[in-house]
């Protein structure tokens, strides 16, 4: 079946309109804001800003940010959700002398019709800030306003940046960052005087993020990046000297590059550089396209990259080390690296030092890709819309204020964008509360207003452990259909330990065309859940405090969740770019951002087939952040994952100790058996590990890839900071030994103390080498069974794997491959390829 094209009766007046943003009906409140008249909602041109490229609109700019006694401007403030604001600007061409300030919890969005310019002027001073907009202006004491890696729910979208009449040094954008944070549809002017210094991008801190359909022209540097890890896509380059300066990170996926005319596409010169994947990209006239630190006699894995699916053209140099050139190209004509990877692999044993083009170990999952290329598809934002289609929650009864039960009104509210094709539901700014499963069925477009839209399970519905009920439902059971969500948060409301927050059931229609061109998957762009930490929520300091200093018994009141994300065993065909589940280990409200102590049981769990997990995280979740069960073809690049800080006080399981076999719980204490113990970690004589320094086994998994098929995985960084909130455990020093294990593959019941014979029940309390690839890798067959009783050889390859404070990096099929003391990288530890 074919998507129909919306045709839309008033085309002919939508030319001529202004964006639906502008003109509909601003309704969104900060619900547990105690300022009752605080707009959400802010029009720069309502604030005196003039947009006619000659008046100086900082002020009128500055003061459409800030107003409202918001969180920012100052070290008075280091986060609040009470406060959130779109700022929107107009077609137009504001002038600005000094830099604007950007605050907390704040989406700045210009008109995608036209879009408007911020334009520096020639006598531009930044008097102390970072670009045209700053996002995180240093102090006078030397650091960052917002602490980089608790800046989070910020967006910047259709804005161009011109700094080409801006003399000496500027940036366009300063843009420390972390989670649910994005930039998308921007272009920057730079100019190109050989005595300027300009940057469009310039970002040193974080742990992020999304960027994606960016063009830069010009510049010393296009952009500058350093963060912990980070997802691009879409980014286009024009006559930079330097296309991107990496300045450092753990774990970087670009996907869609195209530089243009550049000296250097890619500089990760910088030995803090951990990996970089880049993926379906083309440099053209570039002198040199990458630059390394890393030499052909590197130890350590430092500087690690992996490459798919890249073109060449007029590239004389591919990658120059420090003693010359290590891949050469073609100065008139195309060179095509289908594969090539440069770093230690497990395959499965290891590590082996690998440098080589080929493509043995770049299986195609053809499912996963249009035209060649892996999926991608930018967040919609309606722009042909007339404001007529977009159907306010609070215009269907929907109060939003965070006490009021809005189920009804909500349910309402999407059976008639759901019976209404051409129609967009539009959830104003509020905290929606709901004591019922709120459904979404096929055929819905849905878009929230600032990223503070957000529905709140709340009441015993929710609070049952042994029986669990989404939240929000979107599609039945079997149900074919097609959706769009987008800027939308779901959380919950005190203790609701029994909350699936995001249950996702949808498929393709029957006999509907396999292909993305004309099927192309539902969509999910910055939906998030956020469980705790907040205003409203009931699970702040005052609620939920650590008890680092005492035995922990997790208390009902502050078990928040089963599962937050569920893509159920006959759903599928589903792309998810920027999508962040947060169990929260600190309060956002409070000046300190003090650590509290959440408990929720899962966190991404993955049933279905055909599904894009595209700058994804999930952090904080008591049994594992992702779980991939009897999956079939799915793509993720750059997930990110975190354990609970608070562990092994209690340890995993606890307090979810009721093992779900349907869903194939983790059984800790079955899994702790098979891991052997030493003083030292040391590899065995079959390739498997001892590990040293007696590290805590009933941690939480980051990633665990059970009976799954036709998995990528480019770009993963699985974190482990803590032991009983003590960061110790994860230095170099110690060990790196927060806990034993990370991140698990293989079938469904082998060794995975797992059995499908065996109810739900309660639980009690290769040595190094250089590696010279042969012309086709060796077989590693997943003995999972097929039907007819055939052994599958599925794959799952993982590329740029890095991990922080896990002595074993890979557990396969129960037996630990991947010491971190093999794999010495940053400060996280990092291998170049896992193929299973």
């Amino acid at each position: 079946m074919r998507l129909k094209t919306i045709v839309l009766a008033a085309s002919a007046s939508v030319a001529s309109a202004a964006y639906w943003m502008e003109e509909i009906q601003h309704q969104g409140v900060a619900s547990f804001n105690p300022d009752k008249s605080y707009k959400v909602f802010r029009n720069v041109k309502d604030y005196g800003a003039k947009g006619d490229g000659a008046t100086d609109d900082n002020i009128a700019i500055n003061s459409a940010i800030s107003s409202g006694n918001r969180c920012g401007g100052g070290p008075f403030c280091n986060g609040t959700t009470t406060t959130p604001a779109v700022v929107y600007f107009p077609a137009g061409t504001y002038l600005v002398t000094t830099n604007i300030i950007n605050y907390y919890y704040t989406q700045i969005i210009g008109d995608p019709t036209s879009m408007p310019v911020i334009k520096g002027s020639p006598d531009f001073q930044s008097y102390g800030g970072i670009g045209l907009i700053d996002s995180d202006p240093y102090l006078n004491s030397g650091t960052l306003q917002f602490r980089a890696t608790n800046v989070f729910f910020r967006q910047i979208r259709n804005l161009i940046f011109d700094t080409t009449n801006v003399p000496g040094t500027v940036a366009g954008l300063h843009w420390p960052s972390s989670q649910a944070t994005s930039i998308q549809n921007c272009v920057f002017k730079l100019s190109t005087r050989p005595e300027d210094d300009h940057t469009g991008i310039f970002m040193e801190e974080g742990s992020g993020g999304m960027l994606a359909d960016l063009v830069f022209y010009g510049g010393k540097q296009g952009a500058q990046f350093g963060n912990q890890q980070y997802t691009m896509r879409n980014l286009t380059f024009y006559g930079s000297q330097t296309a991107i300066m990496q300045l450092w990170n753990w774990g970087w996926t670009y996907k869609s590059l195209n530089i243009y005319d550049c000296e250097v596409g890619i500089n990760m010169s910088s030995n803090a550089v951990g990996s970089v994947t880049l993926l379906d990209s083309r440099f053209v006239n570039v002198q040199t396209a990458m630059t390394t630190f890393r030499r052909a006699t590197s130890v350590n894995s430092t500087g690690s990259l992996v490459i798919e699916n890249v073109d060449y053209i007029n590239v004389p140099v591919v990658l120059q080390g420090p003693d010359g050139p290590l891949l050469l190209g073609n100065p008139s004509g195309l060179v095509h690296d289908a594969g090539y990877a440069r770093g230690n692999t497990y395959t499965p044993n290891g590590p082996r030092e690998y440098e080589d083009r080929h493509q043995a170990y770049f299986p195609q999952p053809t499912a996963l890709k249009q035209a060649g290329k892996f999926y991608e598809r930018s967040k919609p934002q309606y722009e042909t819309y007339p404001t007529w289609v977009f159907l306010s929650a609070r215009s269907y009864g929907a109060v939003g204020d965070g006490v009021t039960d809005d189920t009804a009104a909500l349910n309402h509210l999407f059976q008639t964008a759901g019976l209404t094709p051409e129609s967009v539901a539009y959830l104003d700014a509020g905290y929606y509360k709901v004591t019922d499963t709120v459904h979404i069925p096929g055929g819905v477009r849905a878009v929230g207003e600032a990223m503070a839209a957000v529905i709140l399970g709340a009441g015993p519905k929710f609070s049952d452990i042994n029986d669990p009920q989404p939240v929000l439902q979107i599609g039945n059971m079997g149900e074919a259909g097609y959706v769009e969500l987008s800027d939308i948060i779901v959380s919950t409301q005190g203790g609701t330990a029994g909350a699936v927050l995001i249950q996702y059931n949808l498929n393709p229609p029957a006999g509907s065309s396999s292909t993305l061109a004309e099927m192309p998957p539902s969509g999910l762009w910055d939906v998030h859940t956020r469980i705790g930490g907040f205003a409203g929520s009931n699970l702040q300091l005052t609620d939920c405090p650590k008890t680092s200093d005492a035995l922990v018994h997790a208390d009902t009141k502050c078990t928040a969740a089963w599962l937050s994300f569920h893509v159920t065993k006959k759903a599928g065909n589903l792309y998810m770019e920027n999508n962040w589940f947060w169990v929260a280990d600190h309060d956002i409200e409070d000046f300190n951002n003090t650590q509290i102590s959440i408990f929720a049981g899962r966190g991404v769990l993955v049933e279905g087939k055909r599904v894009w997990l595209v700058g994804t995280a999930s952090e904080h979740h008591t049994l594992y952040q992702y779980q991939l069960l009897n999956a079939t073809d799915v793509f993720m690049g750059q997930a990110q994952t975190e354990t609970p800080y608070y562990q092994p006080n209690p340890p995993a399981p606890f307090p979810f100790t009721r093992i779900d076999t349907t869903l194939a719980d983790p059984d800790f204490h079955t899994d702790c058996q098979s891991v052997q113990y030493g003083a030292n970690t040391t590899y065995n004589s079959d390739g498997s590990l001892t590990l040293g320094d007696n590290p805590q086994c009933e941690m939480a998994w980051g990633l665990r890839i059970l009976g799954s098929k036709n998995v990528v995985v480019f770009g993963a960084g699985l974190y482990s900071f803590f032991n009983n909130y003590n960061v110790n455990c994860s230095t170099l020093r110690s060990g790196e030994n927060c806990q034993a294990r990370i991140f698990w593959a293989g079938p469904l019941n082998l060794g995975s103390g797992f059995s499908t014979s065996v109810p739900p029940r309660d639980v009690e309390s290769g040595k190094p080498g250089k590696f010279v690839m042969s012309s086709r890798p060796p077989s590693h067959r997943n003995k999972t069974s097929e039907p007819g009783g055939e052994a599958a050889d599925p794959w799952v390859q993982v590329y740029n794997l890095n991990t922080v404070g896990s002595v074993s990096m890979i557990t396969r099929d129960g037996k630990d491959l991947a010491g971190w003391n093999q794999n010495l990288a940053t400060f996280a530890n990092t291998l170049a390829l896992f193929h299973y």
